[in-house]
């Protein structure tokens, strides 16, 4: 019985220095850490603009298994960001230098401001237009992260 007990109170004690994982966003759980870059929409700002005035920020956080974001050939892109109202023709593509040495193989998080400089009204007609946008996160490897949406942006005409 004396041998029951230890092993039930070792067995309880174990359970009870588990910790549970935290968020990369305080209060959800974190993702499974794996090769593909895992990312979550933290912010955008503004949510009306001005066609060719304003900018928009989005701001997402990152995680990745292995830490192999970013690249030092200026030419190549790690970001995507696609204007939803033609996701075929709206497509920016942005550069990430490295977050980490290349075949370092580190876990890491952190975050990310990606900046569109403007944006336009595809039909001239209106006064105004409201759109979404998708991002999604490339990794060296060509792991491709999971896409994160926007709330509504709209966009507004000169004046």
């Amino acid at each position: 019985m004396r041998h029951f007990l230890l092993g039930c109170s070792l067995l309880f004690f174990l359970a009870a220095c588990t910790k549970d994982k935290e968020s990369f966003i305080e209060g959800d759980p974190l993702p499974e850490i794996g090769e593909a870059p895992v990312i979550e929409l933290l912010e955008v700002t503004p949510t009306t603009v001005v066609e060719y005035q304003d900018s928009i920020a989005f701001t997402i956080s990152y995680l990745d298994g292995d830490g192999d974001l970013g690249t030092d050939d200026p030419d190549k892109t790690s970001i995507s960001l696609v204007d939803n109202r033609d996701a075929d023709l709206l497509v920016f593509d942005y550069h990430l230098s490295p977050r980490t040495p290349s075949g370092s193989e580190l876990a890491i998080q952190g975050e990310l401001t990606i900046v569109l400089a403007n944006t336009i009204l595809l039909d001239n007609s209106n006064d105004e237009e409201t759109t979404t946008f998708t991002l999604t996160l490339t990794d060296r490897a060509g792991n491709m992260s999971n896409a994160v949406t926007t709330e509504t942006i709209t966009i507004k005409a000169e004046e």
